[in-house]
């Protein structure tokens, strides 16, 4: 770089710069003002690496930024510069450095596609992070978002729609910051230092006298398969996605058994499920009248039956039994069983749990039997 004459630069020597020209500093090697011929003043900084590559900064409009505080940041500059640095191509590369958009993009429409993840859960990682993450950090790089970022966003989340909202949140952004890890943007998991928001546990379960009035009001209902599809997610424990997207071909109705295919179960693994018979039954009439090789078809009969939030609701309705949610059914299944003396271990066979910790928070038994049991070991201790 050609050497430059300069002066020390001040407000009195910016001013007088001609229309056009650049004036160079005397005291920061490539430090100087350069003025447009409209009369623009802006600081710049130019500069030769050590490996011989040229650069040119702006640093800054004068008067908004002083003489010293421009002469400052190039001096800061250099300073990078002389170690190896090139702040140009940083700020390149800065530019284009990913945002948490950008990785909220692939994560749910490359990512989780490939690597087989439910449609229903790249549904809600992308409603959880329109939500509350990406309309403030949506554009923020994802190399610079730190713990305390990710605190703000849970705490959002956890203010407007409660604590398991939060933690759901929490965990697709720390898959999104494992990718980022991946792709070496990143070097540590911000989520880390962040704790899940504590949760209480759900242990809605029908009572036995509302499943005798549910059951009831199953039997009175118009839509016998929508009925079918409620009775068999009541006796089998069933995931309401594994009843819907049944297929004829996975049922050995004359042993009894319920064959779920790997891709139909949320832990990837096939489950053999035992059935009642009175759940035989109910699918030998329903296979005599079958209209599809789906046990639950849509209209058209070429894909399974998309909810069944209408007959649940009126069913719900008609049994006068308050306000339960479809999952609540696998954990009345779960604490029926518990309940008629099946050990933990059974109660996780038949709803394909592999960690008995899962099953204890499905199974809660029943109040009366509690009871029995507290009263039996009360009458115990006071024995003579």
């Amino acid at each position: 770089m050609t050497k430059r004459k300069g002066v020390r630069l001040t407000k009195t020597k910016i001013d007088q710069a001609p229309l056009g020209a650049t004036v160079w500093d005397s005291e920061v090697r490539g430090f100087g003002v350069r003025t447009t011929p409209s009369g623009v003043r802006a600081y710049i900084l130019q500069y030769r690496t050590h490996m011989g590559e040229q650069g040119k900064l702006t640093l800054g409009r004068f008067p908004t930024m002083t003489v010293d505080e421009a002469r400052k940041l190039a001096r800061e500059h250099r300073v990078a510069i002389d170690k190896g640095g090139n702040p140009s191509r940083e700020r390149r590369e800065s530019r284009e450095s990913p945002t948490l958009a950008d990785y909220a993009t692939n994560y749910c429409e490359v990512y989780g596609p490939q690597k087989g993840l439910k449609p229903n859960t790249l549904k809600e990682a992308s409603r959880v992070l329109a939500w509350y993450a990406l309309p403030r950090y949506g554009r923020r790089k994802i190399a610079e978002l730190s713990s305390a970022d990710v605190r703000a966003m849970i705490g959002a989340a956890r203010e407007k729609s409660g604590a398991g909202q939060a933690n759901r949140l929490r965990a697709v952004l720390s898959k999104i910051f494992n990718l980022a890890i991946a792709d070496d943007i990143r070097t540590s998991n911000p989520c880390k230092g962040v704790e899940k928001c504590p949760e209480n546990a759900r242990w809605e379960y029908l009572p036995p006298e509302h499943v005798r009035r549910l059951l009831n009001a199953c039997d009175a209902y118009h839509d016998q398969e929508g009925a079918n599809a409620i009775r068999i997610l009541l006796f089998t424990g069933a995931r309401k996605s594994e009843v819907l997207r049944a297929e004829w071909s996975q049922f050995d109705l004359e042993k009894g058994y319920w064959n779920k295919p790997s891709s139909h179960t949320k832990v990837k693994r096939l489950h053999r499920l035992a059935l009642a018979p009175e759940t035989v039954a109910i699918l030998r009439n329903m296979y005599a009248a079958r209209r599809s090789s789906f046990v639950f078809p849509g209209v058209d009969g070429c894909k399974p039956r998309h909810d069944i939030k209408r007959p649940w609701k009126a069913i719900l309705e008609s049994a006068g039994v308050g306000h339960y949610r479809v999952h609540d059914l696998r954990r009345t299944t779960a604490s029926f069983m518990l309940s008629t003396q099946s050990d933990l271990a059974t109660v996780g066979k038949a709803l394909g749990h592999t960690q008995a910790q899962t099953t204890m928070r499905y199974a809660t038994l029943f109040q009366s039997v509690q009871r029995d049991g507290s009263e039996r070991a009360v009458q115990a201790m006071l024995r003579d």
